[in-house]
């Protein structure tokens, strides 16, 4: 059996962090419009701008604003037609700061404040930050035939950190199959694992307490979650650490609040990378 998880796994990062300070060498519609206020509050009231004048900076001031309208449809329409498609892109790593390149497929679009950004496995990826687009690689009709047998069953399947090539056996039932960029993954529920963390986005950052009431309340919800699961060997010490993302189904905790056990529902293996069948 071939391995190959940058290709089989799907990018397992926290939510991209987007920049909140925008270039103040660049004039946008609100720059434009406080400049105009501001200088007929302080015209000569014994010259006051003419009419046409007034009209005329009006006119450019709408301008202006059907140009940055024309710029955000313009990135929506663009971003819109990768979805489904293999994409590439050149991000900033926020902690390193070093550029890093990050792959997958463009499975919705998001805008905010005026930006469009492209969804890659829960990630958000800037239009602009976006260098290729490939068209996802066609599959044969009867490709997911060669795994059902694999539904219903127990299953152990080797999970791939893609970014970290971390890898980990994760063991549960096969509860479907499905096919995510021309790979057949197959659907692992009732997979017991270990959550040493969970990676959140700007959002759940703010509202975050502790991880016993952040499960608590993605469990109450049903949403899913992206988490770091931990191996350990006999002694305790770490053996290897990977991101999944998955549906809390239930969890235990010890006297000092610390997550000892978990089950996950959802988590994705690339089907070729089932390697036990049964108990």
């Amino acid at each position: 059996m071939s391995l190959t998880p940058v290709q089989n796994n799907q990018i397992m990062e926290n939510y991209f962090t987007m920049p909140s300070k925008r270039n103040t060498g660049n004039l946008g519609k609100d720059d434009f419009l406080n400049l105009l206020v501001t200088q007929l509050k302080y015209q000569d009231p014994l010259k006051p701008m003419e009419d046409k004048e007034f009209i005329a900076q009006m006119a450019q001031f709408s301008s202006l604003e059907q140009m940055q309208n024309m710029n955000t449809t313009f990135s929506s329409v663009k971003a819109f037609s990768m979805i489904g498609k293999e994409i590439s892109a050149t991000v900033k790593d926020e902690e390193s700061g070093e550029l890093k390149v990050i792959t997958g497929v463009a499975e919705s679009v998001r805008l905010v404040k005026g930006k469009t950004y492209v969804v890659v496995d829960g990630k958000d990826i800037l239009v602009d930050d976006i260098t290729d687009v490939f068209d996802a690689p066609s599959v044969q009709p009867d490709r997911l035939t060669d795994f059902t047998g694999m539904i219903g069953q127990k299953a152990t399947g080797v999970f791939v950190d893609a970014e970290t090539l971390k890898a980990m056996d994760i063991t549960g039932d096969v509860a479907s199959l499905k096919l995510i960029n021309g790979t057949v993954y197959s659907v692992i529920n009732n997979a017991n694992v270990v959550i040493d963390d969970v990676l959140l986005n700007e959002d759940e950052k703010a509202s975050f307490t502790d991880l016993e009431t952040y499960l608590a309340g993605k469990l109450e919800k049903g949403e899913e979650i992206l988490a770091v699961l931990v191996k350990k060997d006999a002694n305790g010490a770490i053996e290897a650490k990977v991101r999944v993302k998955g549906f809390i189904k239930s969890f235990e905790t010890n006297e000092e609040g610390e997550i000892v056990s978990a089950v996950m529902d959802g988590i994705r293996i690339p089907a070729n990378n089932i390697h036990t069948i049964g108990n």
